[in-house]
């Protein structure tokens, strides 16, 4: 049987097989020019002003929420570890996101990393009936100076019914100033529901707190621009973010 998204899940599943295949042959190679291998640290805590899930593109309710992110990055391999928590209610905001991933930088403008991890739904308790396996894999390319490419294509609720989100982000910085495209396209594949969104964001000149922290202020708009969309999302909205990059390591 042969489902919507079928040759997007084999593309992936063979890029993410090429990805870890090629990680001790990469390793190998950095270690052999240079045995101090670069590691960066980030931890980037972040006060939103509306609930969203930032991967499948969707506004989820108007509630103060706060979020962080822990980035960790020893080429070719890493971890990230993400937890969001809505600050006015139990919510489907709440969940924590661990992760794994694997780079393979195919030239100084192009590179692909593929992730593995679980996604716990915290609604409810620690670990929501709910919670399951997701796998993706992003490709970036800086086009030119200040332009830049990603596309992402993400398989979640891997054992519960598989979904894909796939994410396009056109970003382009002029000077201090950046300009963000997103559009989203989810599909629940057994079923062959579609939604499309779309989300513009701007964020302003960074200010400078210390040698290793910043802090950022995006403004962004978001909408469906299909009249489907799941029954969690809202069908459009603003969100305005204010975080906190502390490079620790890099």
């Amino acid at each position: 049987m042969t489902f919507p998204g079928s040759h997007t899940f084999l593309f992936v599943f063979l890029l993410l097989t090429g990805v870890i295949s090629t990680i001790p042959t990469v390793a190998n190679a950095l270690e052999a020019k240079d045995t101090t291998r670069h590691t960066v640290l980030v931890i980037s805590p972040r006060l939103n002003s509306t609930g969203h899930f930032p991967f499948t593109g969707a506004l989820i309710n108007h509630h103060l929420n706060a979020d962080i992110n822990i980035f960790y990055d020893r080429h070719p391999v890493g971890f990230f570890l993400f937890k969001s928590q809505d600050l006015q209610e139990k919510s489907i905001v709440n969940y924590l996101q661990p992760g794994v991933f694997a780079t393979v930088k195919l030239s100084p403008q192009l590179k692909v990393r593929g992730f593995f991890g679980y996604l716990l739904s915290q609604a409810e308790g620690f670990r929501d009936e709910d919670s399951d396996y997701y796998t993706a894999a992003t490709v970036y390319w800086e086009i030119a100076p200040g332009f830049r490419l990603e596309n992402t294509a993400l398989f979640y609720d891997l054992t519960l019914g598989t979904k894909l989100a796939e994410r396009l982000l056109l970003s382009y910085q002029v000077k201090k100033y950046k300009l963000d495209l997103y559009v989203w396209h989810r599909m629940v594949l057994d079923e062959g529901d579609h939604s499309t969104s779309a989300m513009l964001a701007f964020t302003f000149p960074q200010i400078k707190l210390s040698d290793k922290t910043t802090l950022l202020f995006t403004s962004s708009y978001q909408s469906y621009l299909t009249t489907n969309r799941p029954g969690f999302a809202l069908k459009n909205g603003f969100l305005f973010s204010l975080a906190m990059p502390i490079t620790v390591l890099e």
